[in-house]
């Protein structure tokens, strides 16, 4: 179980200890991401991410770097739709070397106007690299439908319009707001004592430029009442396959409904036992890959199906897919299919807990959001009770009762994409 402590200036500390680990990761998080932005400043979470790594009073971007894979160590962050995330992969002895560099670059950073400029330059780079990515941009298209005007309907890297915009004033500002430690949380699993976790966080915090003692937590923009004017989008491009990504509006991260949402996402499509793998690749090969996932937010959540069909057969694919969904809506997924994905779940969840790294992000991500990581055992509990009842039901509320988006990009022509029309209708 991870242990917290909350410090007088608003900083959490938490951390898990593994005894046999010889590594420690190390987090610090803060509670803010995409979903916070307005258009005008739309990925100014990301770039602000990536200036941190650019130098700070103390050591430049090539010390910082250095200083932590000199030693054998990994260092990275990530920027999501509600946090920002910086980390460090590390041996247990360098642990007091990782917490001073990661807390220099999150709360010394220098926004060097030179490199301020270069740095828009690289991620314009990711935004094209993006673009060249069928998947994403499929993904993308979606998401601007979903979520419409929304942060969460804009990708998480911005524009080039807004990017182009952003000056080293509105970054200071930005960070200025959020990057304060009431907002923040580090984390530590792995080879780690708690008390020496608080100490060398609260002795490395001296002499740095700590933010001001306002209220952690900012509002956003609510996204589980939007309007949608539009479901189904089309994107020609001139590449080897179509992509298709459909979804439907799910539960948002603290719904009780969330673990059978969880089993019937592994049923349908989580790996190469799941229903849509089978029908679509292994009995038909009309896609070499196809799979679900779920996203959950603070307000709302999506369900998705993803996969890349053989040029001519998308219509086909989504008439499969539209049946395996009406199928587990009506209560079709066998008891045998149930406790294969509990099983699986369990599985996945007791093996990713042994990675630190893993730890540490599925860790963080509760204790920001719940204020506690919740105890495995109790989350295992709750997974074996899931009931063949409660899958029907979700499947059911989420597949009859919410119409979909659906997102097709490739060479589709005319008359692919009135049939796609005929088959979604239903749907819509």
């Amino acid at each position: 179980m991870y242990k917290i402590t909350k410090l007088d200036n608003g900083l959490t500390i938490a951390s898990q200890k593994i005894p046999k680990a010889s590594s420690v990761s190390l987090g610090v998080w803060i509670k803010v991401g995409g979903r916070y932005e307005n258009a005008a400043i739309s990925g100014v979470s990301h770039f602000l991410e990536h200036m941190v790594f650019k130098g700070t009073k103390k050591r430049t971007y090539q010390q910082i770097k250095e200083a932590v894979e000199g030693v054998g160590g990994m260092l990275n962050a990530f920027t999501s739709e509600e946090f920002t995330c910086y980390y460090v992969k590390i041996l247990a002895k360098h642990l007091n070397l990782s917490i001073d560099v990661l807390l220099d670059m999150v709360l010394m950073p220098l926004f060097d106007p030179a490199e301020l400029k270069k740095e828009k330059q690289v991620i314009f780079e990711e935004i094209k690299m993006y673009e060249d990515l069928p998947h994403h941009v499929c993904y993308e298209k979606f998401a601007e439908i979903f979520w419409p005007q929304h942060p969460l309907g804009r990708n998480l890297a911005g524009n080039f319009r807004s990017l182009k915009k952003i000056n080293r004033r509105e970054l200071s500002a930005y960070r200025d707001k959020y990057y304060i430690l009431p907002n923040m949380l580090v984390t530590a699993c792995g080879n780690v004592r708690h008390a020496e976790l608080v100490k060398l966080v609260s002795g490395n915090l001296r002499n740095k430029k700590q933010g001001k003692k306002t209220k952690a937590g900012f509002e956003y923009e609510p996204a589980d009442r939007l309007v949608l004017s539009k479901r189904l989008v089309f994107t020609r491009r001139k590449i080897e396959q179509s992509r298709l990504c459909l979804g439907f509006g799910a539960f948002n991260r603290f719904d009780e409904r969330r673990d059978a949402l969880t089993l019937l996402h592994i049923a349908l499509g989580a790996n190469m036992s799941s229903r849509l793998f089978n029908e679509i690749r292994e009995k038909r090969g009309l896609a070499y890959d196809i799979s679900t996932s779920v996203r959950r937010f603070n307000d709302c959540g999506v369900f998705l199906i993803q996969a890349g069909i053989r040029t001519g057969k998308t219509a086909e694919a989504l008439r499969l897919v539209k049946k395996e969904l009406m199928l587990a809506a009506a209560g079709k997924i066998t008891d045998a299919e149930i406790d294969r994905a509990k099983e699986y779940y369990i599985g996945q969840l007791m093996m990713g807990l042994e990675d630190t790294s893993e730890n540490m992000i599925w860790g963080s991500e509760r204790i920001l959001t719940r204020g506690c990581a919740e105890d495995p055992k109790k989350i295992i509990a709750r997974i074996r009770k899931v009931s063949r009842t409660q899958l029907k039901d979700t499947a059911k509320e989420i597949f009859n009762g919410k119409q979909p988006v659906l997102s097709v990009i490739g060479p589709i022509p005319d008359k692919e994409q009135l049939e796609i029309r005929k088959i979604t209708r239903g749907f819509f």
